[in-house]
C-alpha cells in the first residue's frame, strides 16, 4: 500500500513491461492463426486426395518424388496376398482390445508394397479371413511419418509383432521376392463391399489435432486482459502520483 507521504511508483517501466508482454502475447496469437490456416490447407488437402480418383501406384510414387503430399492419395492396383508370415500391431477394437492386420502384396505390375487391411478384435486374431488369389485392392496411402515413438517397443519381426509402422523393414521381412520394386508407403484399405467380415478396413480420417483456434483465442484473450489490468493500474498510478505531487 502506497501511504500519501510516499511517492509513487514511476510509470514508464509498467508501460514498458505492459508493453511487452502484450507484444509477445499478441504475437503468439498472431502465430496460432497463422498455423491454423496452415492446418485447415492441410486437411483441405488430405481430403481432396481421399475424394480423388484412384492412381495406380507408379504414378502416386511420381506424384512423391515431384513434391506433392501424397497422404490419403486414392491407390488402386490388383495384386496377390501373402498371407505368411503373419503381420499384426495391436489395436484398439470397438472400446476393446483388437489387432491391425497387415499384409505384404506383390502387384501384377511388379510391385511390392505393404497394406492395412483393416482391424479386428482380439479374439478374431486365428479366424479372419485370408485372401488367395489376384485381388482388386483400392485404398489410401498412409505415409506414418513419425516413426518411433519414444514409448513404443522394438518391433519383432521373426513374430510378425508390429508396434509401429516401419514400411522398409515390413518389405524387408514379407518374404515378398526381391525383384519386386519396393513401394515406401503403406496402403491402408476403404471399405467396399467384399464380403470379408474380419478385417475390417477403417474409414480414411486425418488423425491431426487442430486446437490452433482456441490456443489464438487464449492468446489474445490473455493479451486483452493484460491491456485492461495494465491501464487500470497506469490509470490509478497517474491518479495517486498528482495526488503526491499536490501534497508535496
Amino acid at each position: 500500500m502506497i501511504r500519501p507521504h510516499e511517492r509513487p511508483p514511476r510509470i514508464w517501466p509498467v508501460v514498458a513491461a505492459s508493453v511487452i508482454g502484450l507484444a509477445i502475447l499478441v504475437s503468439l496469437g498472431v502465430w496460432q492463426v497463422k498455423r491454423l490456416a496452415a492446418k485447415e490447407a492441410l486437411l483441405a488437402r488430405l481430403a481432396a486426395n481421399a475424394a480423388a480418383a484412384p492412381v495406380d501406384l507408379p504414378t502416386a510414387l511420381d506424384m512423391s518424388r515431384a513434391g506433392s503430399n501424397v497422404e490419403f492419395v486414392r491407390v488402386k492396383f490388383t495384386g496377390s496376398y501373402k498371407n505368411q508370415p503373419r503381420m499384426k500391431m495391436l489395436s484398439g477394437y470397438a472400446g476393446g482390445q483388437g489387432w491391425t492386420i497387415i499384409a505384404p502384396v506383390a502387384s501384377e505390375d511388379g510391385w511390392a508394397a505393404i497394406v492395412d487391411r483393416g482391424r479386428l478384435p482380439g479374439q478374431k486374431l486365428d479366424s479372419y479371413t485370408l485372401l488367395e488369389g489376384p485381388q482388386e485392392i483400392e485404398g489410401v496411402i498412409r505415409t506414418h511419418p513419425n516413426g518411433q515413438g519414444y514409448f513404443d517397443p522394438v518391433n519383432d519381426p521373426a513374430s510378425g509383432m508390429w508396434h509401429w509402422w516401419d514400411v522398409k523393414s515390413m518389405l524387408a521381412a514379407s518374404g515378398l521376392p526381391a525383384e519386386l520394386k519396393p513401394f515406401p508407403f503403406a496402403i491402408q484399405l476403404v471399405p467396399t463391399e467384399n464380403g470379408v467380415e474380419f478385417p475390417r478396413p477403417q474409414e480414411p480420417k486425418a488423425d491431426l489435432a487442430n486446437n490452433h483456434l482456441g490456443y489464438a483465442i487464449t492468446w489474445f484473450g490473455l493479451a486483452a486482459t493484460l491491456l485492461g489490468v495494465a491501464g487500470f493500474y497506469i490509470l490509478d498510478l497517474r491518479r495517486r502520483r498528482k495526488n503526491w505531487h499536490d501534497l508535496s
